[in-house]
């Protein structure tokens, strides 16, 4: 091998070690950037291949070249913030986001980042600072999330009235009671049951109205049966029988277990005024029968040698509300706390996953996009197949280690001046050679 050959492996080096450099000073640039995930610079050696196999020039080496620079995508540690729509990942995964002035049906506006640093645009739609829209699921009406991907986007608006349908009550009427005689009196109503209790309802405008139940002991035989009525304030009722007035009445027997056996329900109709919508039934539930799922009573109410009393009541009826705040789950969905008191489902951050992660392609501003070799995204909600959990409030730091990158620094600029040491002393040979003509 000549001695000139000798100066381009230097110079090979020389370029190689710069290279690498610039991949250490941008680890260090990048050092407090949310998501950023470092880089690494690869080498490989080069040799010369004439075909003269088995030659000795063929087994010394032409230099070093960047074989490739790879970007290391391990966990960054991760901070909390004050602010909800600050959103980190805790395992697999990356944020979709979608460039809104790309057409619907392409995916060159499609990116992929860690950095979870998002806000809410004047339409509503999460978005980065840039204005790329975070991709994720709608919540239907029910609260169901729905497969569909789109622009992640918060609905706001308020939560209509919601009338009372049906009633759940679970209690226990005291076994001992004795039996009254006479039929039950609306205007005596405590003097001619043996139990009261008040549960509330809410009419089609989200008004609230006491009901008072009374119970009264029709027989105390093995199997005993009480009837029970529903009133409600005659100030509230249109054209009332009297100062409480009946909007349901039934039923309840129980067996010699004190289980409840059958209920029935005479009537159901509450027609209260201001407006609301009139015939408003309601289904009243005392729970389960010993005939249910698997013949146990649990839940249900009783008649026991214990004083009367309600355990438990509940009712499907609501008043509007307005959205107060937001969660974010570890799953990814972003849920609605509002001022009547209801959770629901506002939609779902989508992540997606790659086959090769190495194999995407940066694009800035710590974004990645997909390529042949990555393979195609994999979407899904959080904490599903291989994807990680999502974490409101936090933000993922870089994942550069300054202590390393300075070693690497050192090491890198050590290469350096050892390829340009090779290059002055292959000089001097030369200028050896040269001086052998005198």
């Amino acid at each position: 091998m000549g001695l000139t050959q000798t100066l381009h492996t230097g110079v090979s080096g020389l370029s190689s070690q710069s290279d690498g450099m610039g991949v250490v000073a941008n680890n260090i640039a990048n050092a407090n950037a949310k998501g950023f995930k470092r880089d690494r610079a690869e080498f490989e050696d080069m040799v010369q291949s004439d075909g003269s196999v088995g030659r000795l020039q063929e087994k010394v080496g032409r230099g070093a070249k960047i074989k490739d620079i790879r970007t290391i995508h391990s966990q960054g540690n991760l901070t909390t913030t004050d602010n909800l729509t600050d959103l980190a990942i805790q395992g697999g995964g990356m944020f979709i986001l979608n460039n809104p002035d790309s057409a619907a049906d392409s995916t060159e506006g499609r990116m992929f980042t860690r950095a979870g640093s998002f806000i809410f645009d004047r339409e509503g739609y999460m978005a980065d600072v840039s204005g790329a829209r975070v991709q994720g699921y709608e919540a239907l009406s029910t609260g169901q999330i729905s497969s569909r991907i789109g622009d992640f986007r918060i609905n706001t608006n308020s939560i209509p009235p919601h009338q009372t349908e049906n009633l759940r009550v679970d209690m226990n009427l005291d076994a001992r009671d004795k039996v009254i005689e006479g039929a039950f009196d609306p205007t005596k109503p405590d003097a001619s049951s043996n139990f009261g209790t008040s549960v509330a309802v809410f009419d089609s405008h989200g008004r609230t109205h006491q009901v008072s139940m009374f119970f009264k002991r029709m027989t105390d035989g093995e199997d005993s049966s009480w009837k029970w009525f529903a009133m409600a304030d005659g100030k509230e009722i249109v054209n009332p029988d009297g100062e409480l007035h009946a909007i349901a009445s039934g039923e309840l027997k129980f067996n010699a277990k004190g289980e409840l056996s059958e209920q029935t329900t005479d009537k159901s109709e509450a027609n209260f005024s201001g407006g609301a919508a009139l015939a408003q039934a309601i289904n009243f539930d005392f729970g389960k029968k010993p005939t249910d799922e698997l013949k146990k009573s649990v839940g249900g109410s009783t008649c026991l040698a214990a004083k009367s009393g309600t355990n438990y009541h509940t009712q499907d009826g609501f008043e509007s509300g307005m959205i107060k705040a937001l969660r974010v789950d570890p799953t990814g969905v972003v849920r609605g706390i509002y001022t009547n008191g209801l959770n629901r489902n506002l939609g779902a951050v989508a992540l997606a996953t790659f086959e090769n992660i190495d194999g995407m392609r940066k694009g800035g501003r710590n974004m990645f996009f997909q390529s042949l070799e990555s393979g195609p995204a994999k979407v899904g909600m959080a904490q599903t197949s291989n994807r990680g959990s999502i974490w409101s409030s936090t933000l993922e730091e870089s994942n550069v280690d300054i202590a390393q990158e300075f070693v690497n620094m050192i090491l890198t600029q050590r290469a350096f001046q050892a390829n340009s040491r090779s290059i002055t002393t292959t000089d001097t040979m030369i200028e050896e050679v040269l001086n052998l003509k005198r």
